[in-house]
């Protein structure tokens, strides 16, 4: 089951065992398992984790921002993923342009600039990495503006463990890195959090409206399970 705990979504696992006490853990990946006594409802383990969200959101918190990545080393002709495809980058000397710009060309990625320390790459392949993403979730918020719920805001963000969330408000966020994945998997992903603004779990009739609205549905979601790990080696 789903339960929100401080406008944050979290997927909760329950146990039935033949014990006398619950016992809440937070997992590794985030999320909660529930080890409960049998017979106990739905209602009372809610409201223990209801009881127990200060903690819990702590809790989820340290492991989104625990262990911090070795530092990478950007250096020309590196492959980086933009739209699903590998492009190396290439560095181009311009005296006088101090903030690196960023270019994706038949080529790759175009850095050009009179900074080229590591700290100055990494800032300017995530602007652009970020901008694009912004610019691509807005495009397909707006192709859907009819056909599904509208968000009351939109944001793009720094997120460890997820690629969208969707809050009880309507607000949806989304990863600056999904501008590394192909066009139309961004776009299931937009489709997914807007169907939670009308279907705020994962049901039957969730599914059902995800893949009216989206047909490659179960085609996105297993190129997310076998290709993730593309969308993280920007550290």
């Amino acid at each position: 089951m789903e339960i929100m705990l401080k406008d944050q979504k979290i997927n909760c696992e329950v146990i039935k065992r033949k014990r006398k006490t619950m016992e809440i853990q937070v997992q590794s990946d985030g999320n909660l398992r529930v080890l409960a006594p049998k017979g106990l409802g739905k209602d009372r383990v809610q409201k223990a984790l209801k009881e127990k969200e200060n903690w819990i959101i702590k809790k989820v918190l340290e492991i989104d921002n625990r262990g911090a990545p070795e530092t990478h080393v950007f250096h020309e002709g590196e492959g980086h993923y933009g739209f699903g495809h590998i492009n190396p980058l290439r560095f181009i000397k311009v005296p006088g342009v101090r903030k690196l710009q960023v270019l994706l060309m038949g080529e790759g990625f175009i850095l050009h600039g009179e900074d080229f320390s590591q700290e100055s790459i990494k800032k300017a392949l995530e602007g652009w990495y970020r901008s694009q993403t912004e610019r691509r979730v807005a495009f397909f918020v707006k192709k859907y503006r009819n056909t599904l719920p509208r968000p009351s805001k939109v944001q793009v963000k720094t997120q460890k463990k997820r690629w969208g969330s969707c809050n009880h408000k309507g607000k949806v966020m989304f990863n600056w890195k999904l501008s590394m994945a192909p066009a139309w998997i961004l776009e299931y992903l937009v489709v997914h959090e807007l169907c939670h603004i009308e279907e705020f779990n994962h049901s039957k009739n969730f599914w059902t409206l995800v893949k009216r609205t989206f047909p490659r549905r179960e085609e996105a979601r297993k190129w997310l399970k076998e290709n993730q790990w593309k969308l993280q080696q920007f550290e």
